[in-house]
């Protein structure tokens, strides 16, 4: 998995010690348990934090997307011409 910039300038959090409230306590104990849904705090800590990556990327996504429809929506984009080829070869000639 190749890194991003954001991803290389940050130091990675390995291992966390977090002190619960009473309530978030059993609640976890709950979702823990011989019939919860994980085996172990940290399985169940993974899980909520790749949901909320999930959850945040398809939100930037959704937001990107509704950007691109918006320009669309606001602009008269009509195909290029020859005329418009000659005019952008022009200008990188000029430079």
């Amino acid at each position: 998995m190749e890194r991003t910039d954001r991803e290389s300038a940050l130091k990675p959090v390995k291992r966390l010690n977090a002190t619960l409230p009473d309530t978030l306590a059993y609640y976890v104990a709950e979702m823990t348990s011989g019939h919860g849904l994980y085996e172990t705090p940290s399985e169940f800590i993974r899980d909520l934090i790749r949901h909320h990556m999930e959850k945040t990327e398809k939100e930037e996504r959704f937001g990107i997307d509704s950007l691109l429809l918006q320009s669309l929506a606001e602009n008269n984009y009509s195909p290029l011409t020859e005329e418009d080829t000659l005019d952008v070869r022009r200008a990188i000639a000029t430079e």
